[in-house]
């Protein structure tokens, strides 16, 4: 991949931390930085996609300890399924994500 990719070694990424309950409502989500998603990485079975860009990863129960070090106050409700995957960073630095809640998506930025 070039150097000059804007997303190459997952720079400009964010790694969305998702919960959602048995309704499928989401009942919590956090964002992860680059150096975060590289303390918890090798958690997961990436195969060709090493930073996550190509959907979802589900968050099994015995990576929730290690998520939570990473992350300081995550809550991992029991009955709620987990997923972590990448998305592009808003060009002016900022993280966007749906509200919890929010089943339709909401006004995104523009970019």
């Amino acid at each position: 991949m070039s150097s000059d990719y804007p997303f190459a070694d997952g720079h400009n990424l964010v790694w969305d931390l998702n919960g959602f309950g048995p309704d499928e409502e989401m009942v919590e989500s956090c964002s992860l930085s680059r150096e975060q998603f590289l303390v918890v990485r090798h958690l997961f079975v990436l195969g060709d996609d090493p930073w996550m860009v190509a959907g979802e990863y589900r968050v099994v129960p015995g990576i929730w300890p290690h998520l939570r070090r990473v992350v300081p106050g995550l809550g991992f409700q029991r009955d709620a399924d987990y997923f972590l995957g990448a998305r592009q960073a808003l060009p002016d630095g900022r993280f966007w994500r749906p509200a919890i809640g929010v089943t339709a998506p909401g006004p995104i930025p523009p970019p």
